[in-house]
């Protein structure tokens, strides 16, 4: 049993100003898949970074120095611990529901404004501002094989849930290990999931004549701040895993779009901007600077320069500047049919590229997903027919 409930309110102190404000809860009950699916196991390929992978030419180990932290304190060395170079194999994981799962609930918050101009009556102007903060507790998971091991062993804080969730097998006979040999990945809630941000939007439209002929123009503008994206889980042992993922790859903290629309008669001609801000690891995830003596002592080796007096500003690259596309399209509209084409990423903007060790998902050193163009300037036409015509 649960209780939900919502609240609106609006308020005008003149009639061109609206403000308004929401708040409401809401929650999901377990299914019976999460409930009642009969534990089974499985054999999953991972990728397991406590073991020393095999080195680079030049004898380098070049792996986040968090990781090696984190099979540390886990128990692991991760030097002297190995696969004879190969860090990847298969393991076993157990899924199943479970009895236990609480019911998923949030709680949503909205305040802002919106504005409409009265002053002048040769233009439309509508400006809105909105304050919106998400949070959703117990939600439920089912965390992958590979999910837990990275939450584990690449956590920036050092304190992961979900190293509890693997158990590793005694090192073996021929000094391999000691491998993963089960991984429990059942359905879990996971404490806490936030999110807060600030949209702002901007409407703009104003007919006009050109040598006795009529057009309209009309601007766009959707803008948008993320000021936190968190989660938080707690395992069983009291053991907290805070993650915050504002400002890094995909969570820029700021982004939006701009259209620009002119129309006349049956034609309309439009312009659209993208804009994406500039994201970066989190600090804690930059590899520190590094020499010889460091890879002698820890083995391990940083793939930066020898960092200051000479090399500061030498590190690698997992971080973007912003980013910005421009689109162009112009579309004609008859009583039963219409016509358009355009062109995309009009000044072929590359995405950004990173080091390959570093950053997000990527396909030879691009970034994949976030908004990133990956095809470059692209044309396009489109013709489309009105079969029935609606009264």
């Amino acid at each position: 049993s649960a209780v939900t409930g919502s609240a609106k309110l609006g308020y005008r102190p003149i009639n061109s100003l609206l403000i308004r404000g929401t708040a409401g809860t809401s929650f999901r009950a377990s299914n019976l898949r999460e409930l009642l699916l009969v534990s089974q196991t499985s054999f999953h390929s991972i990728y397991d970074p406590c073991l020393r992978p095999s080195q680079s030419a030049d004898g380098r180990d070049d792996r986040e120095p968090q990781v090696l932290d984190n099979c540390r304190a886990t128990g692991i060395d991760p030097i002297a611990s190995h696969n004879d170079g190969r860090n990847d194999y298969t393991t076993e994981m157990a899924e199943g529901g479970s009895l236990d799962l609480e019911e998923e609930t949030s709680l949503s918050l909205t305040a802002g404004l919106a504005w409409e101009q009265p002053f002048i009556q040769a233009f439309n102007l509508t400006v809105g501002l909105n304050y919106y903060q998400i949070e959703v507790d117990d939600t439920i998971i089912e965390p992958s094989a590979q999910y837990i091991i990275n939450d584990c062993y690449y956590s920036l804080s050092g304190s992961s849930a979900f190293c509890s969730r693997i158990t590793r097998q005694p090192v073996g006979s021929d000094g391999t290990g000691p491998l993963i040999g089960f991984i429990d990945g059942g359905f879990i809630n996971r404490d806490n999931e936030t999110a807060r941000g600030v949209d702002a939007n901007l409407a703009f439209d104003m007919p006009f004549t050109v040598f006795g002929r009529p057009f309209e123009l009309a601007v766009n503008v959707d803008a948008h701040r993320t000021i936190e994206r968190s989660t938080l889980f707690v395992n069983d042992e009291g053991v907290a895993s805070f993650t915050e993922y504002q400002r890094q790859w995909f969570l820029a903290e700021y982004r939006g779009t701009a259209n620009v629309r002119l129309e006349y008669d049956r034609w309309r001609l439009s312009w659209t901007t993208r804009y994406l801000g500039e994201v970066d690891q989190h600090p804690s995830g930059r590899d520190p600077f590094s020499d010889l003596e460091d890879r002698l002592d820890t083995g391990w080796s940083s793939d930066t320069c020898l960092g200051p007096p000479d090399d500061v500003l030498c590190r690698d690259v997992g971080f973007a500047d912003s980013y910005m596309v421009h689109s162009l399209s112009a579309w004609y509209n008859a009583d039963t049919w219409w016509a358009g084409g355009g062109v995309t990423n009009m000044f072929d903007t590359p995405p950004p590229q990173i080091d390959h060790g570093e950053g997000p998902y990527k396909i030879k050193n691009v970034p994949v997903g976030g908004g990133y163009d990956l095809l470059g300037r692209s044309w396009y036409i489109s013709l489309a027919v009105r079969l029935f015509a609606g009264e």
